[in-house]
């Protein structure tokens, strides 16, 4: 019997991934916040668990929420994060700046460095999302300590798409590369590993991360 697309494929922590969901991993399909969601949860709980109390890897819902609720809201909301303890922030920034809509049309990373007092956005479509990315850089300031007048925004010169659907995958892939390069030393550069060439196959290994999470972690998945 051929499973629904509303078929629980895995639940992992907050992560509910639904057959819908994996279907977006197959190009030229544009990943959703549930898929980039379960990466950035899985890498700070699991992949990279050994330096949890440096890293937070915030839920794009969570940055969707930074971005577009009143300042004054924010305190209570984040607390629960202890952003002034974490040495490395990410988060994936969408297009979508208006509260009353749902989606958008492009992904971008946001790192906060705390030992360089910097945000680092990286852009697969260079430019795309650096004025969303300014502002929520700037509104995040207070919440993660970053010094009022010495914080510095830096477009960086990141791996570049060359299709129109593959933004997602570049923020898991940059995202994944950054914290082996924080936390394990990894020396290899960012434009050496993380590529226009490498992204269907991440799409694959994302794939495979979500079907071996969920054989390891005992979810109930439909199995095709």
């Amino acid at each position: 019997m051929a499973s629904d697309e509303n078929d629980v494929v895995l639940s992992f922590n907050d992560s509910l991934i639904r057959k819908s969901d994996v279907i977006l991993l197959d190009p030229p399909n544009w990943l959703n916040d549930k898929l980039i969601g379960f990466c950035f949860e899985y890498f700070e709980k699991e992949r990279f668990n050994h330096s949890a109390d440096k890293l937070c890897l915030i839920n794009p819902d969570v940055t969707q929420f930074i971005k577009l609720a009143p300042t004054e809201e924010l305190g209570p909301f984040l607390e629960p994060l202890n952003l002034p303890t974490k040495q490395y922030v990410f988060l994936a920034i969408n297009d979508n700046n208006d509260a009353t809509q749902v989606g958008g049309t492009h992904w971008s990373l946001l790192l906060y460095i705390r030992s360089r007092q910097e945000f680092r956005h990286y852009d697969s479509s260079s430019g795309s999302n650096k004025e969303t990315a300014k502002k929520l850089a700037y509104k995040l300031q207070p919440h993660v300590h970053a010094p009022m007048g010495r914080m510095k925004f830096i477009e960086m010169d990141g791996p570049q798409q060359h299709n129109g659907y593959d933004c997602g995958v570049f923020v898991i892939a940059t995202a994944e590369h950054l914290c082996r390069e924080y936390c394990e030393g990894f020396s290899i550069s960012l434009n050496d590993t993380v590529t226009a060439d490498t992204m269907q196959e991440k799409r694959v290994k994302t794939r495979e991360l979500i079907y071996k999470t969920a054989e390891e972690f005992g979810a109930i998945y439909p199995g095709s």
